[in-house]
């Protein structure tokens, strides 16, 4: 496959863990992300009576960056989708 210039460049292309949980991503690295589409669940495993909480992209872009099965904490980076870049 030809070599693809993407940029990463604003806040809004990741999404962030707001608390303590569990995040189980709903797309690969590579894959193509549309602003709104799901791109995983976030489990709270502190309160187990909660529903999975869906989260979206906020921008379109292709899956650079994905945080595996583990725990998270406040401010970890979850997922980010990078737009390519022109040449």
């Amino acid at each position: 496959a030809p070599t693809r210039l993407l940029s990463l460049s604003r806040h809004s292309q990741g999404i962030y863990a707001t608390r303590r949980g569990w995040f189980e991503p709903a797309v690969r690295l590579g894959d193509s992300g549309s602003a709104g589409q799901l791109a995983g669940w976030y489990h709270d495993l502190e309160r187990l009576d909660f529903a999975e909480e869906a989260l979206h992209f906020a921008e379109s872009g292709i899956v650079l960056s994905r945080r595996l099965h583990t725990m998270c904490e406040a401010g970890d980076c979850l997922m980010q989708v990078a737009e390519p870049v022109d040449s």
